[in-house]
């Protein structure tokens, strides 16, 4: 159960997905998040933007709600969510063997107003509580390798993990065990 956490710094409250009542307002906050944190901002047609947030997104919510998580502002917009599941390999390959160790799996993106407020790491170990007490040896995420939340998930104690190159663009496997959490 994840406990009402409220950022003092920001003033920002950790709320579980299923604790929420799902109004049409907080998933129009929920998708400027994730569409605005995407790497991928244009899409042949609507039907690939819905595949798109489907995949990356929506999918979590409706498989995986107990291992979402949003984080509320004190006048109650979403300054961003956590979504994950605890075990779900990367998709690649060549990750295979790293999620053996590294089973759970995370995404978290921000509003930009609430970036570098120390919130990304409060949903984080928010999971990884959680995570932990389910049983998880360990977490991932994957990235580019040139992205800007590298340093990020390295301040929040992942480290890499493994590499691999994809259609010329290089990811990198960052994780972090849960034996310490």
């Amino acid at each position: 159960m994840v406990e009402d956490n409220t950022d003092v710094r920001s003033a920002i409250a950790v709320r579980r997905w299923g604790d929420i009542a799902p109004s049409h307002r907080l998933l129009e906050q929920l998708d400027a998040i994730f569409f605005e944190a995407s790497g991928t901002k244009t899409f042949v047609d609507p039907e690939a933007r819905a595949a798109f947030r489907e995949r990356w997104f929506a999918r979590y919510l409706a498989q995986y709600p107990q291992w979402a998580y949003l984080a509320i502002s004190g006048d109650g917009r979403v300054a961003g969510y956590l979504v994950g599941a605890l075990d779900e390999g990367s998709g690649f390959e060549d990750f295979a063997p790293a999620a053996d160790d590294y089973p759970a799996h995370l995404h978290v993106n921000l509003a930009p107003q609430f970036r570098n407020r120390g919130i990304g790491a409060v949903l984080i170990e928010a999971f990884a509580a959680d995570a932990q007490r389910a049983g998880a040896s360990g977490m991932h995420v994957v990235t580019s390798a040139d992205a800007r939340n590298v340093r990020f998930y390295e301040r929040v104690g992942f480290r890499e993990r493994a590499r691999t190159s994809v259609n010329g663009r290089e990811l990198v496997f960052l994780g972090r065990s849960l034996a310490d959490t």
